[in-house]
């Protein structure tokens, strides 16, 4: 520290006017907070910043002196402003102003829009708790609402720095402006004239900034929010939808041959309604077009309309052919799935993430001239006859598409299966692991969630990226058994289950004679697999680190299901790899048989992490990651709010279960938006089910562990589970 107060004198010697903000830093550091504040606030008032800073400039600002200055200034207001609100030293009236005063100081500066932006989402959220009549006007007429949206469009038009932080956030507060207007707010009889006509007002002016923003900002930054913009294209207000149609037709333009997948999957739709009639429309619309935005040879209504017979010739194989559902078959797409091979070649990327993920800009990048994505796109050129009918229930198709490349993309067409839930669960994924790579423990044990691309076609069917190279837990462990002479009678083990759930005195069956049937053969699987010492533990280490990861994520997310045939391993280098999120927000603690455990971690799945079991990287890299996701709370819930309030997702009825726990106490489960919002918040906190006072991030790792453990909750659990392998 004392190194580091040495080097900030000796650039404050050599007119660096930066220093004053480091030594501020340092002094904050230090756990001086009053003397930092002082320091920059005597800064800011005797307008210290007037050299040129030696440091880094904003990429955002240009290289003329005044804007440096301008530039240092704003930082110090921000810095200044973020201090007196953590130390809780100021007024409301007078921190806003601080907010405000960073922001205007230097205008082209996406953080002080940011933080502007976030401080009146601060205001909002704890207006949002009081009664209505408690609440301020600015509230209720939504004008809070629309000075968050304004100052993070603003901060979009200078950096994508906090897009993962403000373009969700936008959406879902305009979505609700949008249908709150003649709403009566919760503990009133009506609405008064007076307030729906403000809350008009206030939308009508949002309305006027949104157009002017989209004028100038690039087609990619919405882009990356198309699912959810497509998802509310039936909004109930039509000047909403008249401004999601402009954005929709913006982005579609300009990337057509990415954009059209997500269009084209509301107009498929099997149940007429207003999305499927509004998605004709915004079609319609951009048939009205001559060129296509990325300067392809096509037209619109060209790309357009080859788009839709690719689709429909999908959709026809998805439900085509009639084959024996316990095994895997081969086919014949043109013959027995009645593909029409006439909508190959077709202008659209292959749904692969490679082709569908835009690339952000860098820090040094000019933003609205970055290209999002590569001029060569990889398009369909054909299909190959061969298909693989897999043996499952639902019977996905293992397809073939050869790319304009020339190489060969595997793509799993599944029918009976809403993937919508799937395709927003990846770019939450995404977003955890680009938070794995800023973070430096994180990036230095790889830690990540294998994720793939997601394309939903209609309401129950879609496209899901194959990924070579895995294989079920489920298949791994019944072929080392069967090796061994051991297959399971599953109508004997559900009666032993039975027995040894009913009491306590009766565990015995369950670790004794169950688990005595099928001892921990995984890690045997990790011998055949990687042979070559090194590589065998580099494997294992990733198996436990992969498994940790996810069983974090999951529970957070209250992920059940997790089977054996959801559960896969990568052969290459033992990662773990999950596939079906139907089950999702604690949606298994409704099951007939409620699941009890929080994530998947048998007997098998411990003695495969190697001597310390869960105590060794398992528990460590558990505790990583349950603490970047506090740390990233406000990002993710972000996210994941206007992902629950999807209209198209299954939340929007209430539903009321209940079911029993662990201790035979009824408990009641609520599946409507505002209740997984705050289940998932009291988990990020450390929160237990009933507890009001939080857990550290080790006590909750510690509690969780226990539960996915304990014999009493794995005997508990539904026979298709099998928890015993």
């Amino acid at each position: 520290m004392q190194q580091s107060f040495n080097a900030v004198l000796r650039a404050n010697e050599l007119g660096d006017e930066s220093a004053t903000i480091e030594n501020a830093r340092l002094l904050w550091k230090e756990n001086h907070h009053r003397k930092a504040i002082q320091v920059l606030e005597n800064a800011i008032r005797n307008n210290n910043f007037i050299g040129t800073s030696i440091g880094s400039v904003a990429p955002t600002s240009s290289r003329n002196p005044d804007s440096a200055k301008n530039l240092l200034t704003a930082r110090a207001h921000l810095l200044l402003a973020k201090w007196l609100d953590s130390a809780g030293q100021t007024h409301a009236a007078a921190l806003r102003q601080k907010y405000q005063d960073a922001a205007k100081t230097h205008a082209q500066w996406e953080k002080g829009h940011y933080y502007l932006g976030r401080h009146y989402k601060k205001i909002l959220e704890s207006e949002k708790a009081l009664r209505p009549e408690a609440q301020s006007d600015a509230s209720l007429t939504g004008e809070t609402a629309k000075l968050v949206i304004e100052n993070y469009l603003r901060s979009l038009n200078f950096g994508t720095k906090y897009l993962y932080q403000t373009l969700p956030r936008i959406l879902t507060l305009w979505m609700e402006l949008g249908a709150q207007v003649g709403r009566t707010p919760e503990g009133r009889v009506s609405v008064s004239k007076e307030l729906a006509q403000r809350r008009k007002t206030q939308l009508s002016e949002l309305h006027k900034a949104l157009q002017k923003n989209l004028g100038r900002m690039p087609a990619y930054i919405f882009y990356t929010a198309l699912p959810q913009v497509v998802a509310r294209i039936a909004h109930p207000n039509p000047d909403v939808f008249r401004v999601l149609e402009h954005i929709v037709v913006k982005v579609v333009n300009a990337h057509p041959r990415q954009a059209l997948w997500c269009l084209l999957g509301i107009t498929t739709n099997k149940q007429a309604g207003d999305r499927t009639t509004r998605g004709q429309h915004v079609l319609d619309a951009l048939e009205q077009m001559n060129k296509a935005g990325d300067g392809g040879a096509y037209t619109m209504r060209q790309l357009i309309r080859m788009g839709e017979k690719m689709t429909q010739q999908l959709l026809n194989s998805c439900s085509n052919g009639d084959f024996l559902s316990n095994r895997s078959t081969v086919a014949s797409l043109t013959r027995d799935l009645l593909f029409n091979p006439r909508c190959t070649p077709c202008p659209l990327v292959v749904p692969v993430e490679a082709c569908l993920t835009a690339a952000l800009p860098t820090l040094t990048d000019n933003v609205k001239r970055h290209k999002a994505f590569s001029g060569d796109v990889v398009t369909i050129e054909t299909f190959e006859d061969e298909v693989l009918v897999l043996g499952s229930l639902a019977q996905p198709r293992k397809l073939t598409a050869r790319g304009s490349d020339g190489k060969r993309y595997g793509l799993l067409i599944k029918p009976k299966d809403d993937l919508r839930t799937d395709q927003r669960l990846m770019e939450f994924n995404g977003i955890i692991n680009r938070s794995f790579k800023r973070d430096a423990e994180s990036s230095r044990r790889q830690l990540y969630i294998k994720t793939y691309a997601v394309t939903p076609l209609n309401e129950e069917c879609g496209i899901i990226e194959w990924v070579d190279g895995l294989k079920t837990l489920r298949d791994i462990l019944l072929g080392l058994y069967r090796s061994r002479g051991v297959s399971p009678n599953y109508a004997h083990l559900a009666s032993l289950m039975k027995d040894a759930a009913s009491s306590d005195a009766s565990m015995s069956l369950w670790t004794e004679k169950v688990l005595g049937m099928f001892p921990p053969v995984l890690s045997q699987w990790f011998v055949g697999q990687f042979p070559n010492p090194s590589a065998w533990f580099a494997a294992r280490l990733r198996y436990t680190r992969s498994c940790a990861v996810m069983s974090m994520v999951g529970t957070i997310l209250g992920l059940g299901d997790r089977h054996g045939e959801n559960v896969l391993l990568e052969e290459g280098n033992g990662g773990v790899f999950h596939v079906d999120f139907n089950c999702l927000f604690d949606k298994g603690l409704t099951f007939a048989q409620p699941e009890r455990v929080p994530f998947r971690l048998t007997h098998n799945m411990v003695k495969a992490m190697g001597i310390h079991g869960y105590d060794g990287p398992f528990r460590q890299c558990s505790e990583l990651t349950l603490t970047m996701l506090r740390q990233q709370e406000e990002t993710l819930m972000t996210i994941l709010e206007a992902f629950i309030h999807d209209p198209t997702l299954d939340l929007q009825k209430d539903k009321k279960r209940k079911h029993k726990d662990a201790t035979g106490v009824i408990k009641e489960v609520q599946l409507n938006p505002q209740a997984v919002v705050d289940s998932i918040k009291r988990k990020m906190t450390g929160l237990l089910p009933g507890e009001s006072i939080p857990l550290s991030v080790e006590g909750q790792v510690q509690e969780l562990i226990q539960q996915a453990v304990d014999p009493r909750n794995l005997a508990a659990m539904y026979i298709g589970w099998c928890p015993f392998l």
